[in-house]
């Protein structure tokens, strides 16, 4: 996994009103007001394992049942919340998603945007989803991204900073921390999820956070024409940023067809990257150069994260196939059928069918980076890509059940993980 600011934070950004609603916190960490019980209210719309939604495009495992795949999904949550949901010392009621183990940092907020994400799917399920939803979205507003309100004014606190201390301050030594885009696009979309879940009249207001986030995003994050920016150079950015489920609920929430050109910009880019520079074999670079050009390339290396693999699909483009084929199911956009069918004709051949022989990367040309261990973080995404084509379905089984049979509480690899089983089991919704 690899946690760059370009890309994934390409800037800060604001809202178009630049500070939080009536009913949610401040940028000072502020609690919402409580409703007259104590508590916030504590309906549940959507209850996990309610498939309210039925999806209108692609396939299901068929190796088990779908109560088999919800206790198997409850239990894995289960694992996962007890060791990855942490309290922040310096932010009274607030909690992270643990970053891995690395001493030096508590938490990014690309963790806690997946942690919104799966906690608000799993209400229902946990009583207590909630108050862990809304202790996470205390801690995104007690820290924005200071760092960028120096150029975009006080917008810039609908961002949360991209990486916190141990102890909960800002990794960057004058609180001046920057904002990272992945992160900020999936606490938009949880916000959206939470009220329609939860509602947002008790508590947070949950619609306007996400409105505020949203508008932060759009003015700060993308360019007119729907590419995603990434720093230093906003011609660059990053595929994994191409959330384009996301896209399509923030234009639903807003009204603004400029997130319909996000969904058709990344979708040109992705194109390009497998049409030209993988023809054989439907892989796409971690990052895209040259956006502004009517020749986009992969990265050469070192405008990212800094590593000479940016080029390559690997530790952030491995999560394409779940954000591409969790948006397939639901929208039925064949535009991204192809996309992972691509992806995932080369991928099968090239692990013969067995996800543990999978490489852990690939250069575009097919070319395996290394084979050292089964490569969780790259196998679960891959469900999702499974799901867009009934060609892939003993594929789809067998790479559900190798990440059900080998689930892991190591931060990332959870996440990406649990995500797409839930997508895969037919758990996953949009607001």
């Amino acid at each position: 996994m690899v946690l760059a600011l370009t890309g994934c934070g390409g800037g800060g950004g604001g809202s178009a009103s630049g500070s939080s609603s009536s009913g949610g916190a401040t940028a000072s960490g502020a609690q919402p007001p409580l409703s007259s019980s104590g508590a916030p209210g504590s309906g549940v719309a959507y209850p996990f394992g309610a498939r309210l939604d039925a999806y209108v495009a692609g396939i299901l495992p068929t190796h088990a049942p779908k109560s088999e795949m919800d206790s198997a999904i409850k239990a894995s949550y289960d694992a996962w919340k007890a060791h990855a949901i942490v309290d922040v010392p310096t932010v009274p009621g607030g909690k992270v998603v643990r970053f891995g183990s690395n001493p030096s940092y508590l938490a990014v907020s690309e963790g806690v945007g997946y942690g919104m994400l799966i906690t608000v799917l799993m209400a229902g399920h946990d009583a207590n989803a909630r108050a862990t939803f809304d202790a996470l979205l205390t801690t995104v507003r007690a820290r924005p991204a200071k760092g960028m309100v120096q150029y975009f004014g006080d917008q810039a606190n609908n961002l949360m900073d991209w990486r916190l201390n141990m102890d909960g301050t800002s990794s960057d030594a004058n609180d001046l921390g920057a904002s990272a885009m992945d992160g900020d696009l999936d606490i938009a979309m949880a916000l959206l999820m939470a009220h329609r879940q939860w509602g947002s009249n008790q508590g947070w207001n949950y619609r306007q956070e996400a409105i505020n986030t949203i508008n932060a995003l759009k003015n700060v994050n993308m360019k007119e024409d729907g590419a995603t920016k990434g720093l230093p150079n906003p011609n660059n950015n990053r595929t994994s940023d191409y959330m384009i489920g996301h896209f399509r609920a923030f234009k639903k929430a807003t009204g603004d067809g400029f997130w319909d050109r996000a969904v058709d910009r990344a979708y040109e880019l992705i194109d390009r990257m497998q049409t030209v520079y993988s023809p054989n074999c439907g892989l796409m670079p971690d990052f895209v150069i040259n956006t502004h050009t009517s020749a986009p390339e992969p990265s050469q290396g070192y405008i990212g994260d800094g590593t000479p693999t940016e080029g390559f699909f690997y530790a952030n483009a491995q999560r394409n196939p779940w954000r591409f084929g969790s948006d397939y199911v639901l929208s039925g956009d064949a535009r991204w059928k192809n996309v992972c069918n691509k992806l995932l004709n080369f991928i099968k051949a090239d692990c013969g069918g067995d996800p543990t022989r999978m490489a852990l990367g690939y250069h575009l040309d097919g070319n395996a980076m290394e084979r050292s261990y089964p490569p969780t973080a790259m196998i679960g995404p891959m469900i999702c890509g499974a799901m867009v084509d009934a060609s892939h379905q003993d594929f789809l089984n067998t790479l559900y059940s190798w990440t059900s049979a080998h689930f892991t509480t190591s931060y990332y690899d959870s996440e990406l993980q649990l995500l797409p089983m839930i997508v895969a089991s037919g758990n996953w919704w949009t607001p």
